[in-house]
């Protein structure tokens, strides 16, 4: 009886309450024992004064006759020990469910909710995407399931995530790989699903058994899924294997993209980072009647609050960043904008008359690009190869090395058409090896990597900010050798990220902070992927830093919608302008996304045009 739990429990003690207090009434009865003056009490008068008797002591205060006061002390005594009973069996009921709801293995009973299965830590920068694009929601939840006990994953999502503001974040004990587990948290309810690797070692084998894990149930084709994977090998094979109903990324390939970008053009780290996460401006698909046979150069100017950089077609769903001016919109078709918010996508009937504007230079040729890499780790290949792609032929990439942690050997990167690879190998950090390698051949950008083997996290966050010390000091005491040059740095910690902006970082990327940002992007509006894609891609579409005099001669006052349309003749979109030294001494502090177009502003002919670029 006991181990079938507390209800059965308290059934029992119920049934022996009654047939004590019937058994006490009947002898009342019988033995015609008065109660309160009242003879020859009933059966049911009987067995109602003992229930008062068992429930309630005092009730027996007024009792006169020893036959009766023996009778109901009895009557006392036993309800004393079955409410006490009765008492400790609901504490302890009450504290085992508890315990068990603080083991996170009870049933999630959320609609609409966002699932994130897996644990990294990605999954703060996750959570924390999520909340702010959830800021304007009445009531929005977000799911957390991970091997991971649950007081302590809501401990440290607290320590970190302090204001969730309007979302509740729940968190599950369990495998996102198995069934039962999985089951707790209503997948096939939610709105998206986010899949996580566990870790560097075994992330891609935990994803693909939790994908797998989702797939086992009809419902799974209506499911948003967005997949973080490690390698791109395993994010096609998803992605084919799904039959393309999963979106899937690979952290290697967002990270050496945005890092080759970052180095094409300083700033454009801080842009990607601006346009991924959902503090400012965000993507979003412009659909309305009035688009209908209109011209896309005709849009440009027209969106007073919101930037246009492409169309969407309504048949095909192929999205085109910067297409001809003479692309006409067809009924379904959707502009595809840069702006705070959808609310804030307004078309104007027509563009507003702006003050003309004398032409500029033009852009000059581009020349080979000399770049200096500081450290080595497995993503280095990949941004290597992703700079190929960019720089003229006759460039420079020179490596420098601790040959402790990595061998010379190592650092290989095959199918290099413009970039000539030279290593230089050193031990120790070598800081004056740095310093002399920057004075003897003067460099276009210095790239900081962190090493990943025989180093932690924070070790390796530490060399790579006492390299940009010295990168610092060389810059302050070399003016003239180093006033074009601009750092990039790799961070690994998303709490080391202000300590490198202290320490002279210009472009930051943090590794796991932009696979969030994407993950994050893709979970709310899948339809985001192209544009990525296209803008990370050297076929595509690309985002560019052009000086102002390339487009135009600048006056102070002049609305920046002048510079759009000047950037607009010569076949650009301007998204934003790079206004050096405005808000503080960093190169970046300048730079400015989605201004109104009537807004005026104060360029100088050396500040830079934040510009979409169609593909050759």
């Amino acid at each position: 009886m006991i181990a079938r739990g507390t209800g059965a429990v308290i059934a029992w003690l119920a049934v022996i309450t009654f047939t004590f207090v019937l058994l006490t009434g009947v002898i009342l009865s019988v033995a015609d024992i008065a109660i309160q003056h009242t003879h020859h009490p009933s059966l049911v008068e009987g067995v109602w004064q003992n229930m008062l008797r068992a429930l309630d002591p005092a009730v027996m205060h007024e009792d006169a006759g020893w036959p009766l006061r023996i009778q109901s002390l009895l009557v006392v005594i036993f309800g004393i020990l079955v409410l006490s009973s009765l008492i400790g069996l609901v504490a302890s009921g009450i504290d085992r469910r508890v315990s068990e709801l603080r083991k996170g293995r009870s049933l999630v009973l959320e609609e609409g909710h966002t699932l994130v299965l897996g644990w990294s830590e990605k999954v703060f920068p996750i959570i924390s995407e999520l909340v702010m694009a959830y800021r304007e929601r009445p009531r929005s939840c977000i799911v957390l399931l991970a091997p991971h006990d649950k007081i302590d994953m809501e401990d440290e999502i607290r320590t970190r995530i302090p204001d969730p503001g309007r979302t509740r974040i729940v968190c599950r004990n369990g495998d996102p790989s198995k069934h039962a587990d999985l089951a707790l948290t209503s997948p096939y309810d939610s709105q998206s699903v986010i899949v996580l690797g566990s870790n560097h070692e075994d992330g891609d084998a935990q994803v693909v058994r939790t994908v797998l894990a989702l797939m086992d149930d009809p419902r799974f084709g209506e499911l948003r899924v967005v997949v973080d994977c490690l390698h791109p090998d395993t994010a096609a094979s998803l992605r084919s294997v799904t039959s393309g109903r999963i979106t899937t990324i690979a952290s290697s390939d967002v990270i050496a993209r945005i890092t080759a970008q970052a180095c094409r053009h300083t700033g454009l780290g801080t842009v990607f980072n601006e346009i991924l996460n959902f503090d400012d401006i965000d993507i979003y698909f412009h659909q309305s009647p009035s688009l209908t046979n209109q011209r896309f150069g005709d849009l440009v100017l027209r969106y007073e609050r919101g930037t246009a950089i492409g169309v969407r077609n309504g048949g095909t769903g192929r999205i085109q960043l910067n297409p001809a001016d003479d692309y006409v919109l067809q009924d379904g078709d959707s502009a595809v904008v840069l702006a705070e918010s959808l609310h804030a996508v307004e078309l104007r009937p027509e563009a507003a008359a702006l003050p003309a504007m004398e032409p500029g230079t033009g852009g000059g040729q581009q020349r080979p690009t000399r770049i200096l890499i500081a450290g080595w780790n497995p993503l280095a290949p990949r941004i290597v190869s992703e700079l190929d792609k960019w720089v003229v032929p006759g460039s420079l990439v020179r490596v420098l090395i601790d040959e402790t942690l990595v061998k010379p050997e190592q650092v290989v990167v095959a199918g290099l058409r413009n970039i000539e690879l030279s290593v230089t190998p050193t031990r120790s950090s070598a800081p004056e090896r740095l310093l002399e390698l920057a004075t003897e051949e003067r460099y276009d950008r210095v790239v900081v990597l962190c090493y990943r083997s025989g180093l932690t996290s924070e070790q390796a966050d530490a060399r790579a900010l006492m390299t940009l010390l010295h990168v610092r000091q060389f810059r302050e005491a070399h003016p003239e050798l180093s006033g074009s040059m601009s750092v990039v740095t790799e961070v690994l910690d998303i709490r080391d990220v202000d300590l490198a902006r202290v320490a002279g970082a210009e472009d930051l990327i943090v590794s796991e902070r932009l696979t969030a940002l994407m993950l994050s992007q893709l979970a709310e509006l899948p339809d985001r992927e192209q544009v990525f894609t296209e803008l990370f891609d050297v076929a595509g579409s690309q985002l560019c830093m052009r000086p102002v005099s390339d487009y135009a001669q600048p006056r102070p006052g002049l609305p920046f919608g002048s510079y759009v349309e000047a950037a607009h003749r010569a076949g650009h979109l301007a998204i934003g302008y790079r206004a050096a030294g405005t808000n503080g001494s960093h190169p970046c502090d300048g730079i400015v996304l989605n201004p109104t177009k009537s807004a005026p502003v104060d360029l100088q002919p050396d500040d830079r045009i934040i510009v979409v670029v169609a593909s050759a």
